[in-house]
């Protein structure tokens, strides 16, 4: 993996432990003749799921963009270039861009946005409807289209649940799993070696964890 930016790599964890294939910054040529790429390229050959998806945080170290019903705005424009990445997805879709015959591949397509631009729940239905509708045009009918608006915290989040489900007990290999995999060690410890009073050392993670977080 060449010069992946954090969240392009957390996007890509979360996707492996979902059984997908994955491909940081996945080369592909404009119209025009230029270059872009697809931050994270991701496929289940067995679901034929395709996922096309975006990684951009923007602004300072601790800005958070909320849209919100406050907000009066189309969520396609609102936040700057976030939704910038929607103008390669006809170009996709077309045979030989990233698979020779894209219907015998594809059976559907998951468009995701993961930055620091978050959605408030009451509003998140209709934010994905309105992307939904500006680009269901761009995508082959047979293909089923599904929208994900996502934060950087809601997919390391689900990162962490999906690595404490899971039976594995070997290192990962991937940066991002085994620091969920370290984190779940010490927030569901198993303590050994320690007597039968084992809940002062697991109050004791705890605290630690919390102090780190600012929790208290």
């Amino acid at each position: 993996m060449s010069e992946a930016m954090t969240v392009e790599t957390i996007v890509e964890a979360y996707w492996q432990m979902k059984e997908f294939w994955t491909k940081v910054r996945y080369p592909l040529q404009t119209p025009k003749g230029g270059w872009s790429d697809i931050d994270i390229l991701a496929y289940n050959p067995k679901t034929r799921e395709l996922v096309i998806a975006e990684s951009k945080v923007q602004g300072r170290k601790k800005d958070v963009y909320a849209y919100t019903k406050q907000i009066d705005g189309d969520i396609l424009k609102f936040g700057g270039n976030y939704f910038d990445f929607l103008r390669h997805l006809k170009s996709v879709c077309k045979d030989g861009v990233i698979f020779s015959d894209f219907q015998k591949m594809v059976k559907k397509l998951i468009v995701q946005l993961v930055g620091n631009y978050v959605i408030s729940d009451d509003v998140k239905p209709e934010a994905e409807k309105t992307v939904w509708n500006k680009i269901r045009k761009d995508i082959p009918t047979y293909v089923e289209l599904k929208i994900r608006l996502e934060t950087t915290l809601d997919v390391i989040s689900q990162i962490i649940t999906l690595e404490y489900e899971l039976k594995q007990g070997k290192r990962y290999g991937h940066p991002v799993l085994d620091i969920a995999r370290e984190l779940n060690r010490y927030m569901h410890p198993q303590i050994l070696y320690a007597g039968k009073d084992t809940e002062p050392i697991k109050k004791a993670f705890a605290k630690k964890l919390k102090q780190a977080l600012m929790l208290e």
